[in-house]
C-alpha cells in the first residue's frame, strides 16, 4: 500500500507529464500552423539559399537537418552535466 506522501508525489508527477504533454501538444499544433501559413515563403527562401549556394535543394534541406541533429546533441550534451566527453 502506498503512504500518503508518495501516492501525493507520484500524483503530482503524473499530472506535471500530462502537462509537459499537453503543451507539447500545443506548441506542435502551433508550429505545424505557422508552417502550412508560411510554407510558400519556405519555399522561396530554400530556392534561393540553394540557388546562392550552388546546391540542389534537397542537398540543402539534407544539410540544415545535419545541422540541426547537430544542435540537438550539442544542447542536450550541455543540458546533461553527468555525461562526460572524451578526451
Amino acid at each position: 500500500m502506498l503512504s500518503l506522501p508518495s501516492f501525493d508525489n507520484q500524483r503530482l508527477i503524473f499530472h506535471a507529464a500530462r502537462q509537459t504533454l499537453r503543451k507539447a501538444e500545443m506548441a506542435r499544433v502551433a508550429v505545424r500552423e505557422w508552417l502550412n501559413q508560411h510554407d510558400c515563403e519556405l519555399e522561396e527562401w530554400k530556392t534561393k539559399k540553394a540557388s546562392e549556394l550552388g546546391i540542389s535543394i534537397s542537398r540543402l534541406e539534407q544539410k540544415l537537418l545535419a545541422t540541426a541533429q547537430h544542435q540537438s546533441i550539442t544542447n542536450k550534451e550541455k543540458d546533461n552535466p553527468n555525461s562526460e566527453e572524451d578526451s
